[in-house]
């Protein structure tokens, strides 16, 4: 049996102070009850009658494709600092894009709303099999998250193939 990874290395650069502890500040572990936030580790959490409404990581109380898995973050960061300050995101093995692409949203939302941002992507495997190696993009901006993936790229190419078949069959 084969191990498959998704690798990606970006960063988010000229971060603010602001911007860096904005980001901390998502990435905290947190629940909710009625309505409140508190840290996980919260007496009010730990003392609690009724279960939190939410409970993981902040960024991902609005995402959609949670599961039961709100305290995964799908990737690691680092903080450099050379001439400016800037996030490193990166996974060498099971990253989640999506995730990341989610909390890069609500940052561009916040804090550049008239900017883009973007990340590539490699699905490997451990072991040569066939259908496993590929590769993809997301492209951010505060409003819309778009993907392309090489999987959906070569079904799109050999659908439009089989349509231009089809139509010279037809023709012929």
């Amino acid at each position: 049996m084969a191990d498959s990874f998704l690798q990606f290395s970006e960063t988010l650069d000229a971060l603010t102070p602001e911007e860096s502890a904005w980001l901390g500040h998502q990435l905290e572990p947190i629940a909710v009850i009625n309505g409140t936030e508190y840290p996980e580790d919260d007496d009010a959490v730990r003392n609690r009658d009724t279960e939190p409404s939410y409970q993981g990581l902040r960024f991902l109380q609005d995402y959609d494709d949670l599961n039961d898995d709100a305290d995964v973050q799908g990737f690691q960061i680092e903080y450099q600092v050379d001439d400016t300050t800037y996030a490193w995101f990166s996974a060498e093995a099971n990253g989640d894009a999506d995730r990341l692409a989610h909390l890069i949203q609500k940052f561009l939302k916040r804090f550049r709303p008239d900017q883009c941002w973007s990340l590539t992507y490699a699905t490997t495997c451990s072991k040569l099999c066939v259908g496993e190696f590929g590769g993809g993009a997301v492209f951010v901006t505060a409003d819309e998250i778009c993907w392309q993936s090489s999987y959906a790229f070569v079904e799109q190419q050999r659908t439009a193939f089989e349509a231009r078949k089809s139509d010279a069959k037809i023709a012929g």
